[in-house]
């Protein structure tokens, strides 16, 4: 935070009033590093509104705390935003051109048939979880997004010409986060889905069309973007990542808390194998990542096949993209993807150090090995420093910290230099060497210093 500038936990409501998941990121030691992400988001986040901090501290917490979360998304993911208007909440830019995006989430009804016959997650078996997302689920998300679409944004001057998004979380029970885009993705579409292994164990999968979703006497049509005027909503962006959790987990890539908490995120991703029924199990200590994680990993991107205005599948980097093909809805990742997680965070305070000596010799499991030049290239895009000879690129196995051999033409001596990402996850120089006699020389200390980096939990490194 900027010297004198506000930060989101300096109170503008009564204690009384303070939403409860407010008051616990606000307080509780195990918070430290999602309050320095939060601040650092909020310190270039431009209130249009006037009344952000006011709703995100009490009333409207999920709704705002998700806004503020798009907005680290394309901060750091190189947008520039324009929040001079007040709906909707962002124009965004990158070189893929401009969009617009608006952000609503999915609430607790207070009445109507959802609050009525509404249902817990909890409560439900197995059984019951299929039904609620085939019909329950898909009007829940069906109610917020019609209420935007009355909205009419495409009709505002500044709207005119461009892609218009809008942007989904559901906060409507405390379950909520652990569904994947699927039941979503279902509704916008009107298709449902049916696997099945054939005798060879080729997995085969059935399309058919949903018209409907019913709950009680309540039927509204299914398939969102066939209804009148969706052909004004270019795609539906969906996350469950718009959490505190995630922002524990991009401060402490940064560093922040890395001396007193642990971290470990659990849940289910993607399976890539075209034969493969379920996600896969994943577990990782933030400790030892198998990644430098980005803001925009979990984000669903639902392209709309009838949009007048299409968007770009490459307009939001580190998003899945989900498209409608003849043979059914496909989705489109290069990229690791969970479809839902958990993330615990415990205080050691000063048990992490001592944990940490107890453990010398138990290191992490390291690999730090050689690249193609043209590897490099491809990841940095970072030209060769003048007045050096390039003689060997270098990765580790997670490919977060990047290293290069250099020979100093004019003093006749060896180096090396070390790149990682910064918040907006892209590599810059963060260590180097020089004066070494050998290429030999050189090899070993820049492997050793890229291991010892490997080896503490901190993946990004702020400028």
């Amino acid at each position: 935070m900027a010297p004198g500038q506000l930060s989101v936990f300096d109170l503008v409501v009564p204690e009384t009033d303070e939403h409860p998941s407010f008051k616990a990121l606000r307080t509780a030691p195990m918070s430290i590093a999602a309050r320095w992400a939060v601040d650092q988001a909020f310190g270039s986040f431009h209130d249009a509104d006037g009344n952000f901090l006011q709703q995100l501290q009490s009333t409207g917490f999920d709704a705002r705390f998700f806004e503020l979360y798009l907005h680290a998304y394309f901060q750091y993911t190189g947008f520039t935003e324009d929040r001079k208007y007040t709906k909707p909440d962002f124009i965004v830019s990158c070189p893929a051109g401009t969009a617009a995006v608006e952000a609503t989430t999915v609430n607790p009804s207070t009445s109507g048939v959802l609050a009525q016959l509404g249902k817990k997650i909890s409560d439900l078996t197995r059984p019951e979880i299929f039904e609620y997302q085939r019909h329950e689920l898909a009007l829940r998300f069906g109610s917020p997004l019609f209420s935007k679409l009355q909205k009419r944004y495409w009709e505002q001057e500044h709207c005119n010409g461009i892609p218009l998004v809008l942007a989904i979380e559901a906060f409507h029970d405390e379950q909520s986060l652990s569904f994947a885009d699927s039941a979503l993705t279902s509704y916008l579409f009107g298709i449902k889905h049916e696997a099945e292994w054939d005798q060879e164990g080729k997995l085969r999968i059935e399309f058919d069309r949903i018209y409907e979703h019913v709950l009680g006497k309540k039927v509204v049509p299914s398939s969102f973007f066939d209804q009148p005027d969706t052909e004004y909503i270019s795609a539906v962006m969906f996350t469950n990542s718009g959490t505190t959790a995630k922002f524990s987990r991009m401060g402490y890539q940064c560093g922040v808390g890395n001396d007193v908490l642990e971290m470990v995120r659990a849940g289910y991703c993607l399976n890539t194998d075209r034969d493969a029924r379920d996600p896969t199990l994943f577990r990782y200590s933030l400790d030892n990542p198998p990644f430098a994680e980005p803001w925009g990993q979990g984000l669903v991107v639902i392209h709309n096949p009838k949009a007048l205005r299409p968007l770009p599948h490459n307009f939001f980097p580190h998003s899945v993209q989900m498209v409608l093909k003849p043979e059914g809805p496909t989705s489109l990742t290069a990229s690791w993807h969970p479809f839902t997680s958990k993330t615990m965070v415990f205080h050691l305070g000063e048990l992490k150090l001592k944990l940490k000596e107890a453990s010398i010799g138990l290191t992490n499991q390291i690999a730090v090995g050689a690249i193609t030049k043209a590897e490099f290239r491809g990841v940095t895009g970072i030209p060769e420093p003048p007045g050096l000879r390039e003689e060997g690129w270098f990765c580790d196995d997670a490919q977060c910290f990047l290293g290069v051999l250099v020979f100093d033409i004019k003093d006749s001596d060896w180096g090396y230099i070390i790149l990682a990402r910064d918040l907006a996850f892209q590599f810059r120089a963060i260590d180097m060497a020089s004066s070494f006699a050998t290429r030999t020389e050189a090899h070993e200390k820049l492997v050793f210093a890229i291991s010892s980096l490997v080896d503490k939990p901190q993946r990004l490194f702020p400028q």
